[in-house]
């Protein structure tokens, strides 16, 4: 849904509206150098002034690999510009003590999050060329250094592996593996440094503009890093992802992620993604939609005797069409030290599990849902509680096996009439207490029984569970 139609919330919703760009940097910067990113900054300037800005996140990634941004210090982007390309935070920050923090300043009156974008643009007619009947052609090799008509150069990589194309704003998902299945328009299929499109004349003519997501994560984390007031979008990978510790994650927006490959045929790509050995993690009054997998996630296999999650907070966030809002799994061999240890997910909001552009496209139909949980290896204490869960494509959850230690409570889940409570049992929303009951699934926790499915209506399914959850405030955009 377009940003436009959510401007009622300002006065359908009883929260505050958050601020987006903060006057004079950020809540909680660091005690360092404040360094600040214009586009009409130049990377041979200092950084230090907002007279003298540098101009690219290559010479932000450039500085942090140096040493030159060091532990509290703080990078600032414009108001209302996109910068393209991927932040990358080196993995061996030191822990705690303080943060390196990433956030916004003023543009005269423009205080519109400034955009991280992971997105290639393919609008020069003259960089296409006709490879087959309805088949066009361009060339991704990275160009570094690319003016902004280009968007993402490819510096940080990924630059030919394609999660999606949007086109004119509408995402088109359909990814495929040999030419001959590129049957319908905007069907594309990835070569070494070439995108294939079925096209029925040259994409270029077509449409005003089209953006190819690029892999790679928006943001890699290292520890002790804070980021705030961005948007995050256009990554075939994840928005931020990382094993990391002491890390506040507040007020950004996270949107159009995923679907690039990860191996072989299988395709990836997550909101927030905390893999495992991560540990002191609030993420907080975020916005995340149109995600090709999960908005938020803890996950990981264990390498280390002490592999796990620890003090990890997901709270009053909005989500919406994601393919699932939160996700948990683990493997290894449990041990002392191991998996999950007082992680929380409360006050959260949740819409259209599964009523995403990647929906159609992915092969497991069957999990489009608010809690995804499986590979329960490790052991848990997570709790769920005081959330709400509106309408999932296919369930309220999904579970591949039992999961103890996982609590969830004090829930609202509301589904269409005969909505699954959760994938593989038989229960309906109209059954939710043989489902409690029975099964001791989320006690505590009421249910409801919405309207006909009439499509995704964001703005008016906010109004409706506004004051539901007391003391719970999701975020509103501008």
């Amino acid at each position: 849904m377009h940003r436009r139609n959510l401007l009622k919330l300002l006065v359908l919703a009883p929260t505050p509206v958050l601020t987006n760009c903060a006057a004079g940097g950020p809540a909680g910067a660091g005690p360092g150098k404040v360094f600040y990113v214009s586009p009409r900054g130049d990377d041979r300037a200092s950084g230090l002034s907002q007279g003298s800005p540098w101009r690219t996140i290559s010479q932000v990634n450039s500085q942090l690999a140096k040493g030159t941004i060091g532990v509290f210090d703080t990078v600032l982007f414009e108001c209302g510009q996109t910068f393209f390309g991927k932040l990358r935070v080196p993995a061996n920050r030191p822990t705690g003590g303080g943060y390196l923090t990433f956030g916004s300043y003023p543009n005269g009156g423009d205080r519109r999050r400034p955009v991280i974008s992971s997105y290639t643009l393919l609008n020069d007619a003259s960089a296409w060329r006709q490879a087959g009947p309805n088949i066009w052609a361009t060339d991704l090799s990275p160009r570094r250094g690319a003016g902004p008509e280009r968007g993402y150069d490819g510096a940080q990589g990924g630059a030919d592996n394609i999660g999606f194309l949007r086109v004119d704003g509408k995402i088109h998902g359909r990814r495929v593996w040999v030419q001959d299945d590129l049957l319908e328009q905007w069907d594309f299929r990835c070569a070494p440094n070439t995108l294939y499109v079925r096209s029925s004349a040259n994409p270029a003519t077509l449409a005003k503009d089209i953006r190819a997501s690029c892999d790679g994560h928006c943001i890699a984390l290292g520890n002790s890093v804070q980021v705030t007031g961005l948007r995050l979008e256009g990554s075939g990978g994840h928005g931020m992802q990382g094993s990391v510790s002491n890390v506040r994650v507040e007020d950004n927006e996270l949107a159009e992620l995923g679907g690039a490959v990860l191996k072989e045929t299988t395709r990836y790509g997550n909101g927030f993604e905390a893999w495992i050995n991560s540990s002191d993690i609030v993420v907080e009054r975020n916005i995340l939609h149109d995600i090709y997998d999960v908005a938020l996630t803890a996950q990981g296999s264990s390498s280390t005797s002490t592999g796990g999650w620890r003090n990890l907070a997901f709270r009053n966030n909005l989500i919406y069409s994601c393919n699932q809002s939160l996700e948990f799994w683990s493997g290894g061999a449990p041990a002392p030290g191991r998996g999950f240890v007082n992680c929380v997910v409360e006050c959260n909001t949740c819409l259209y599990a599964g009523y995403v552009w990647s929906e159609p496209v992915r092969p497991d139909q069957d999990k489009s849902v608010h809690l995804l949980t499986y590979g329960w290896d490790l052991p848990a204490d997570i709790t769920v509680r005081n959330n709400t869960f509106y309408d999932a494509v296919g369930a309220y959850r999904y579970s591949s096996a039992p999961t103890p230690g996982l609590r969830c409570t004090g829930n609202v889940i509301l589904q269409r009439p005969g909505g699954r409570l959760k994938v593989g049992d038989p229960e309906t929303v109209e059954q939710a207490a043989t489902w409690v009951n029975a099964l001791r699934n989320d006690e505590g926790s009421t249910f409801q029984v919405l309207p006909s499915r009439s499509g995704v209506d964001v703005a008016g399914a906010l109004h409706r569970v506004a004051g539901l959850r007391p003391g719970c405030r999701p975020p509103t955009l501008p």
